[in-house]
């Protein structure tokens, strides 16, 4: 007979259930980004990334075998990266303590996602670790992040017409007496630059509704991270070309300068 839930969250350690915490908010998470989130290389934790890898392994092969984890058929940057490529969501079991554990009354299914889709989460959940990574390295404070789709805003539209805003992400940063609010969008250069448009003019219907102003007291900027310099001067390029636009609300990067912008550099306007 198969354990009990009950039974099963009594023998998980404080890392295992934070590791499907992890799972559940953020969905797919690679074996490398479990191991940077749960398995730092420290004096106090991990002293080689030799070790850290090797014990990230042995626990994801136990949470695998009780049923509360399990790895998808694709990889994030192919074969060579070996098992640092799988990808890691909850398994049915473990849907059902986090269920039991949480208090959830709607159960979520889990499929296969597309490569695509993968891709485009393994990108957002980059940045969701190097956060957490700059949080415990002293460079930020404080970091709170909402995934999909918690991050998502319901609003009403023109004509009275319901809307819903889909960020990628949404995070507040806090160093020192700075708190920052930011909508982050994930660019991978397969949409067209018409559509980045698109969705910068969701963002002014959403700011123009008042809803965030009324509980924040401001609106959050809105972070894009794309792939490279040359996308960035497109994209820049095209949200310029609409004058509807409200300058200064878009900030556009590439994946390269995140740690720059993040430790409190300036970025590129829109």
């Amino acid at each position: 007979m198969p354990p009990t839930t009950d039974a099963l969250i009594a023998k998980l350690s404080p890392r295992d259930l934070a590791i499907l915490d992890d799972l559940q908010q953020f969905r797919l998470l690679s074996t490398r980004h479990i191991q940077r989130l749960h398995f730092p290389i420290a004096p106090d934790a991990h002293r080689t990334a030799a070790g850290a890898t090797k014990a990230t392994w042995r626990v994801l092969t136990r949470l695998e075998r009780d049923g509360l984890i399990s790895h998808l058929q694709g990889r994030i940057g192919g074969v060579r990266q070996g098992s640092q490529g799988y990808v890691w969501q909850l398994g049915s079991t473990g849907e059902r303590l986090q269920r039991q554990r949480h208090g959830y009354k709607t159960r979520r299914r889990y499929t296969a996602p597309s490569q695509p889709f993968m891709e485009h989460r393994a990108a957002v959940n980059d940045l969701v670790v190097r956060l957490r990574e700059l949080q415990r390295e002293g460079d930020i404070e404080r970091v709170e992040v909402e995934a999909e789709p918690q991050c998502w805003r319901t609003y009403t539209g023109p004509h009275g017409i319901p809307q819903t805003l889909k960020p990628d992400l949404y995070a507040v940063i806090t160093r020192g007496e700075y708190e920052n609010h930011w909508f982050v969008e994930v660019d991978l250069a397969t949409e067209h630059l018409p559509q980045i448009v698109r969705k910068a003019n969701a963002y002014r219907a959403h700011a123009a509704s008042g809803l965030e102003q009324r509980s924040l007291g401001i609106y959050p900027a809105v972070l894009w991270i794309t792939t490279d310099p040359p996308r960035v001067a497109a994209m820049r390029a095209a949200l310029r070309t609409d004058p509807g636009l409200p300058k200064g609300m878009f900030t556009v990067i590439a994946a390269s300068e995140v740690d720059a912008f993040l430790r409190g550099s300036e970025g590129g306007a829109g």
